[in-house]
């Protein structure tokens, strides 16, 4: 079974124990992944504003790399054990059973449409962890927030926060991406 696992953040650049066949594309990426509703929504470690699929987020063009596992099972293990989250917290679409790991997420379409293209590809999966800034800030996300959020962080985590920014994929152009290059200067680094 060849499955593709799609990325947006540090996956791409950072794939640590992620087993992809890096043979293929840029460092194992290719630019053409499906378009989803991607955004500095999360807050995780560091504290970084880190990327996740959010619903009323504008589509963005994701990349794709090919797992080196076979097996479906296989590649969801390695896949939560990069991202140190519960197997539940990754999606998934199995084109050989017609099956979703959440038959009511919104953008079945769009893989679905994206996987018929990739007539080779016959699973795919992702990470499907929820946005969080709201509940964390008590702020709504918007670009204002956004920076305001990251204004706030102590230096040392606001580095940190910035090297992740500066680091996600240029095709990831959503508009807190744009308003952190307009208002903080903190542009794509030339990797």
């Amino acid at each position: 079974m060849k499955i593709a696992i799609l990325g947006w953040g540090s996956l791409v650049w950072n794939p640590e124990n992620l087993e992809i066949d890096k043979t293929q594309g840029q460092n194992g990426w290719f630019p053409d992944g499906p378009m989803l509703p991607v955004e500095f929504a999360r807050i995780s470690k560091g504290p970084r504003l880190t990327l996740v699929i959010r619903p009323e987020s504008e589509l963005v063009q994701t990349l794709y790399a090919i797992s080196t596992k076979d097996n479906l099972h296989q590649a969801i293990l390695n896949l939560s054990k990069r991202e140190n989250c519960k197997i539940e917290s990754i999606g998934y679409f199995d084109r050989t059973e017609n099956s979703f790991s959440n038959p009511n997420f919104q953008f079945i379409r769009n893989i679905i449409d994206w996987i018929e293209v990739k007539n080779e590809i016959e699973a795919v999966i992702w990470t499907d962890l929820p946005e969080n800034f709201q509940e964390k800030t008590g702020n709504s996300l918007n670009e204002e927030n956004a920076i305001s959020y990251i204004n706030g962080l102590l230096l040392a985590e606001q580095a940190a926060a910035e090297s992740y920014i500066r680091r996600a994929p240029a095709i990831i152009n959503s508009p807190i991406r744009r308003a952190f290059e307009r208002e903080l200067g903190w542009n794509r680094f030339n990797t």
